[in-house]
């Protein structure tokens, strides 16, 4: 899973089409969104991230 952190929706709808059409998992926040996410994920998806 690849996460795209950018203040602006755009850039980070612009990834998630782009890794989508490639059949990659990836996921789009806001600074402030990410501090959230990755504490409701769930195990299975943060043992996905790769940094």
């Amino acid at each position: 899973m690849i996460v795209i952190v950018d203040e602006r929706e755009l850039v980070t709808e612009g990834y998630n089409s782009l890794f989508d059409r490639e059949g990659i998992a990836c996921a789009g926040f806001a600074s402030g969104e990410f501090g959230e996410w990755v504490n409701s994920a769930a195990d299975t998806d943060l043992r996905s991230v790769r940094a």
